[in-house]
């Protein structure tokens, strides 16, 4: 291998956290005009490793080589110097900004050195949204848009900055099937310029489709780096676990009459999103809900929760007329509620373990006025829900950022059924998790179904919806537009409704 060829070379990288050793001697590199997919399971340190090439951590050892020099990445700010433009899974946007200022921030155009230019920031924002296909208005506030547009104009920031490395991690987990065409002719053309891509994904078939060498990080060591066309993904799964993964939705049951209805949506409409909507969830089902980008999902699913108004419609609950009009009724009433965003709206990241998780019965383990914490009962709490969940933590105080995806996930879940839900919805469980934690979601969704809990789920991923759920709705621009049960289901069919070619 030529080190003219090589864009970004790390030596011997080294990172410790507080009782954890992230990474530990990685060597890794990527050339120029690669893609070089980063694959592991949650917990391995593909986030360590990038937030350390993005400036967001501070290696406790080792070395970066950027084009045959020695480089200090010293903060966020030097990756514009580097050249290097990062799309975090989580995302870096400022929401009471537009698009156009996110798309160019720091990079402003300016009328001298005072005013920005704002005819030429939203004509410039308008152009880079053009060659992505993103029907988006510029002017638009981030705060304004769904997580999927989110994570487009994060991929629009990145290719505004003219960057020699892009690093996307999970840059296709809210896209739709034709965004992530669009996604990987991009990328193709970027290869073509030279651009060296770092791709992080848990989508194995992504990975092999677009990338030229695949390395492998556990535990936060590097295992090893393979060519693409010299490898296969069972190889490669075996290589991030350890073993090999079998049986990836094992423990599914076949369906047992379940016919005891706990919840009922009649003629449901919200405005401008949601039309005509009517179904039943029976206790201890798993029913799925697929759609596209803009197919209203979000806004039911929300809705039925009380964090979003309806416009008409009812609801019935254990054979009740209810008003969900807030998310405190919809506690009240036992239906609990996970969101898609963990960053946004799903964890504390400065507070603990224990601290997020019982954090939704602090008022049941407070005494004195609320003054003081029964501390053996949270202990008590927590230590029975993580054992039941299998969430793995260094220690209770260990700060919850610094957990794994998947281990964020079964607490934000553990959190959710300590308020003993009835119905638990799921918005993407297992958005940006890897392959062994995504089973144990699966699995763990399972078990919940077996003791009674209804669970209503929406995922982009379709063979989790094909083999979890005991019926399938399928929205398409804000209508029920097929429905499928556990028999008549599969992909094809999934992907036709979802677009419109097949309806009722």
């Amino acid at each position: 291998m030529s080190e003219s060829n090589v864009f970004i070379e790390l030596k011997k990288i080294k990172k410790i956290f507080p009782g954890v050793l992230a990474l530990e001697d990685v060597d890794f590199d990527v050339r120029y005009g690669e893609v070089h997919a980063l694959v592991g399971e949650n917990g391995a340190g593909k986030s360590t490793l990038i937030k350390i090439l993005g400036g967001a951590y501070q290696p406790d050892g080792g070395e970066i080589v950027i084009e045959g020099k020695h480089a200090n990445i010293a903060g966020t700010f030097m990756t514009q110097q580097f050249k290097i433009a990062v799309i975090y899974q989580e995302f870096n946007l400022v929401p009471d900004l537009s698009v156009a200022e996110n798309i160019f921030i720091g990079r402003e155009p300016r009328i001298g050195k005072t005013f920005v230019n704002w005819k030429k920031i939203n004509s410039d924002a308008a152009q880079i949204l053009k060659k992505l296909d993103i029907d988006i208005n510029p002017k638009k506030f981030i705060s304004d848009l769904s997580v999927a547009e989110k994570q487009m104009i994060e991929i629009a920031k990145s290719l505004s900055m003219d960057a020699k490395m892009i690093i996307m991690d999970e840059p296709t987990a809210t896209l739709t099937e034709k965004e992530v065409v669009k996604l990987f002719a991009i990328i193709e053309e970027l290869r073509k310029k030279g651009v060296s891509i770092i791709y992080i994904s848990h989508r194995l078939d992504e990975a092999f489709k677009l990338s030229d060498r695949i390395t492998v990080l556990r535990d936060g060591r590097k295992i090893e780096t393979k060519k693409t066309s010299e490898t296969n993904q069972n190889e490669i799964v075996s290589l991030m676990v350890g073993k090999v993964v079998k049986d990836y939705f094992s423990g599914k049951k076949e369906k047992t009459g379940k016919e005891e209805v706990i919840m009922e949506v009649k003629n449901y409409n919200i405005a401008d999103s949601i039309y005509d909507i009517n179904f039943k969830l029976h206790k201890g089902e798993i029913l799925g809900f697929a759609g596209i980008l803009g197919s209203g999902i979000h806004h039911l699913l929300r809705s039925l929760y009380g964090a979003e108004q309806k416009s008409s419609g009812e609801v019935y609950f254990e054979n009740k007329k209810v008003n969900i009009s807030k998310p405190k009724d919809a506690i009240k009433l036992g239906i609990g509620y996970v969101t898609e965003d963990r960053k946004g709206e799903g964890l504390l990241f400065d507070m603990s373990v224990i601290q997020n998780l019982s954090i939704i019965i602090i008022k049941l383990l407070t005494t004195f006025k609320g003054l003081f914490i029964k501390q053996k009962k949270e202990l008590s709490v927590f230590y029975d829900m993580a054992k039941d969940l299998d969430i793995k933590y260094a220690s209770i105080n260990q700060r919850i950022i610094y957990l794994s995806g998947g281990n964020q996930q079964k607490v934000i879940i553990g959190r959710t059924l300590l308020s003993e839900c009835k119905v638990l919805i799921l918005l993407e469980p297992t958005r940006g998790i890897d392959v062994g934690a995504k089973a144990e979601i699966h699995k763990l969704m399972i078990a919940l179904a077996d003791r009674g809990i209804s669970i209503i789920m929406a995922s982009s991923e379709l063979p989790e919806l094909v083999n979890l759920t005991d019926r399938c709705i399928v929205l398409y621009k804000g209508r029920m537009a097929a429905e499928f049960n556990r028999e008549n289901m599969d992909e094809e069919k999934l992907v036709a409704a979802e677009i419109g070619k097949l309806s009722y």
